[in-house]
């Protein structure tokens, strides 16, 4: 139902084992490979335990669908309930596809064997997983170490996996059952997730469904999710088949802590959940959501532009002296250098009337440097004799288009102070007039509410007084 309102392709939180959605946390890879190398050993016994839904039928599957093998493996998968030791052994043959059994135990057992060893001499492998194997009997735990004593050349003929809950470690490690305990190859125990694994847990089987982050969901849910499934895969799956079912109800394209605390609410009424579980103040965090990639990228660019942003810097007098004087390189060549006067010097030269008044600066308009560049490179071309005493009238129109631009800036600095100040008096001036206005209109009505009839006679009284100035 909710696959189709948020566009994936199949369910992801199936509870029935499906070995495509598994996910290879720390205990669950440890099991794995413990499987691998007693498969590569090919002979006694592999157990895997765990509690309820931690994933043991799932490795398995896995396991059986993966098998990387030169010789052709016949599997045979069963699941135990309380049956005696001569129904197994005919269930076991079943599985391994005989169907025409005898009716007394040694038959069957003669039949599993010829078949058994016949696979072996045409280049096979047998290999039998039962599951929930906590439930077999010593008895049949006996009948099925019986099995791997059978052999042709020194090669056993079959190889078996138990998965059960904890009960089966007590089982195997009965003193009647020392044989089998020494026939055990490895042995492993499937753990909880941690909150970091059930985190990743939920969004790989959300990425094999097809998700495309529809529905977004908060980081705060996946503690909770943690705390009531205990980390168990089978409770997380309900969890999360829960709250994206009432996200497709509700039309909600992000998941927040507040619908999580209500899909929580309904599991413990209907007692879904494990029993002792309280409500504590996991529902107090505050929701937030991973940044899309493309948000990161954008991030890094912004940041990227920062780090190559470089502040203009402030040159002093004489670097912008300098910088004018690197325009004429001929001319520096041909002429001897000429050091930057005081600023008292050059306000005489700059006010010297021997120069033509076209030449002389003013101080009134303040002359940008890009201006004075473009004024003095023109200047050689238009006139030899000008061109050649062009450094002191350079230097004189350098220094004096400097003072006039820090004049502006002060001037500016000044008004903006001026107008600050302006506005904090009218600020003032305006909550003072305001001020009175309330006091009058709190006495106004205390007045009428004292006397209206008096009240109204004085506002007649005030009104002819009006009148009577106005004329």
């Amino acid at each position: 139902m909710y696959e189709a309102f948020y566009g994936l392709n199949e369910e992801p939180f199936r509870l029935s084992s499906d070995y495509r959605f598994c996910y290879g946390h720390k205990s669950y890879s440890r099991a794995k490979a413990y499987m691998q190398y007693a498969f590569e050993r090919a002979e006694g016994f592999v157990m895997i335990t765990g509690q309820p839904g931690t994933g043991k039928t799932t490795l398995v599957n896995e396991l059986t669908h993966t098998l990387d093998s030169e010789e052709p493996v016949k599997i045979a998968m069963l699941v135990t309930t309380q049956m005696d030791s001569s129904d197994l052994l005919r269930m076991v043959a079943y599985h391994f596809g005989l169907t025409d059994l005898g009716q007394s135990k040694s038959e069957v057992l003669q039949q599993l064997t010829n078949m058994l060893t016949q696979n072996h001499r045409s280049g096979g492998r047998a290999l039998l997983i039962i599951d929930e194997a906590q439930g077999l009997t010593i008895n049949s735990l006996e009948e099925l170490r019986l099995l791997t004593n059978l052999q042709v050349d020194n090669t056993p003929l079959i190889q078996i996996f138990l998965l059960g809950q904890e009960a089966l470690k007590k089982l195997i490690h009965r003193p009647e059952m020392e044989q089998v305990h020494q026939r055990l190859v490895a042995t492993c125990f499937l753990k909880p997730l941690e909150l970091d694994e059930t985190k990743a847990f939920v969004q790989h089987r959300l990425r094999v469904a097809g998700w495309s982050n529809r529905p977004v969901i908060s980081e705060a849910v996946y503690p909770v999710i943690h705390k009531f499934s205990q980390g168990i895969p089978r409770r997380i799956n309900l969890i999360c088949s829960r709250l994206f079912l009432y996200g497709s109800i509700e039309e909600l394209e992000t998941i927040r802590l507040a619908d999580s605390e209500v899909v929580i609410g309904e599991l413990l009424s209907e007692q879904l959940l494990a029993d002792g579980l309280v409500i504590g103040d996991e529902f107090n965090a505050v929701d937030a959501y991973e940044p899309k990639p493309n948000d990161v990228s954008e991030t890094e660019d912004d940041l990227a532009e920062v780090d190559a942003y470089q502040p203009p810097v402030e040159m002093s007098g004489s670097e912008d002296f300098e910088l004018i004087e690197e325009s004429f390189p001929e001319k520096n060549a041909a002429q001897t250098p000429v050091s930057e006067p005081a600023p008292d010097e050059s306000f005489e030269v700059a006010s010297n009337p021997s120069l033509p008044e076209s030449e002389v600066p003013t101080l009134s308009k303040p002359l940008p440097i890009s201006a004075l560049n473009n004024e003095l490179k023109e200047a050689p071309s238009q006139n030899q004799e000008v061109g050649a005493a062009s450094p002191e009238i350079r230097t004189a129109k350098h220094s004096d288009a400097f003072r006039s631009r820090e004049a502006s800036e002060h001037l500016l600095t000044d008004s903006l102070h001026y107008s600050e100040e302006y506005k904090d008096k009218d600020y003032s001036l305006g909550l003072i007039l305001l001020s009175v206005v309330a006091v009058l209109l709190i006495v106004t009505m205390v007045l009428f509410l004292i006397s209206p009839e008096g009240f109204v006679e004085q506002v007649y009284r005030l009104k002819g007084l009006i009148d009577a100035l106005l004329a």
